[in-house]
């Protein structure tokens, strides 16, 4: 059998909505605003104070995309308030990332066949960690997780906030290795993105599984090893004995595309 499996989040195990991204800025920095206020700092007007987050927001995405590498937006706040004459030390940015995070719990919501299904896996003995994308720090994601009833299902969780480089960059992947010492060949990797998830994970041996609801059939190569609709048909592919396969398993979507 398999003996882990590694899951993307965004889109595979959750779905974002991402679509009134400025309406929930405003909400995520209000909170960290009036804390400022309650620590006897002097910020600028909120309109103002809200202006330069969400600049420094927009820029570290795209510079994060440009350079290929993570950039931390714990740190980058960190600069940013120190900037606005705010002296705020280490302690105080976690309390206003965690302050920041909660009103973005609304955009998630979890899979509705992802807790029944990481039962089957964890009942089958399997090993379960997540690899995702994120300029959150790893705090406030897992606090996300833990809301939302996901956390205690993954004792490792590797986030390219905390390793400096994003899917698919091999060091991502290689960090979930060491953490959890796998053998690629034996672990199969669940993701939504060809580029980011299949491509990474491919890349250093390990099985792929493409999550795709439309079944869409994937044209770029290196072409995942399965392919699923929903989660609730990962067991059938990850319970499945290694020894007894002289062909990998296709999904349903593969056979119909095969028979055409």
């Amino acid at each position: 059998m398999y003996e882990a499996v590694l899951f993307d989040l965004g889109d595979t195990l959750v779905h974002f909505e991402t679509w009134r991204p400025r309406r929930f800025l405003a909400a995520g920095t209000r909170p960290a605003y009036d804390r400022l206020c309650e620590w006897g700092f002097s910020p600028p007007p909120f309109p103002v104070y809200h202006r330069a987050v969400r600049r420094s927001f927009i820029l570290s995405f795209l510079w994060s995309r440009f350079r290929r590498r993570e950039v931390r937006l714990a740190d980058v706040f960190h600069r940013l308030h120190l900037g606005m004459g705010l002296p705020v030390d280490s302690e105080h940015m976690t309390d206003l990332v965690v302050r920041c995070i909660s009103p973005f719990r609304c955009l998630f919501e979890v899979d509705s066949e992802a807790i029944p299904m990481l039962s089957r896996l964890r009942e089958a003995g399997l090993k379960l960690g997540i690899v995702s994308n994120t300029m959150f720090p790893h705090y406030a994601i897992d606090d996300v997780l833990a809301h939302d009833g996901l956390l205690e299902w993954f004792p490792v969780r590797v986030y390219s906030s905390e390793v400096g480089y994003m899917k698919p960059h091999p060091r991502i992947f290689q960090a979930a290795i060491e953490r959890m010492g796998l053998t690629p060949g034996r672990t199969l990797f669940v993701g939504d993105r060809m580029s980011k998830d299949i491509k990474g994970a491919a890349r250093l041996g390990f099985k792929t599984v493409l999550m795709r609801p439309s079944g869409a059939i994937p044209r770029r190569r290196p072409r995942p090893d399965f392919m699923i609709r929903r989660l609730s048909e990962l067991p059938h592919i990850a319970c499945s004995p290694l020894a007894s396969q002289s062909e990998p398993i296709q999904s349903p979507i593969f056979q119909a595309a095969g028979s055409a």
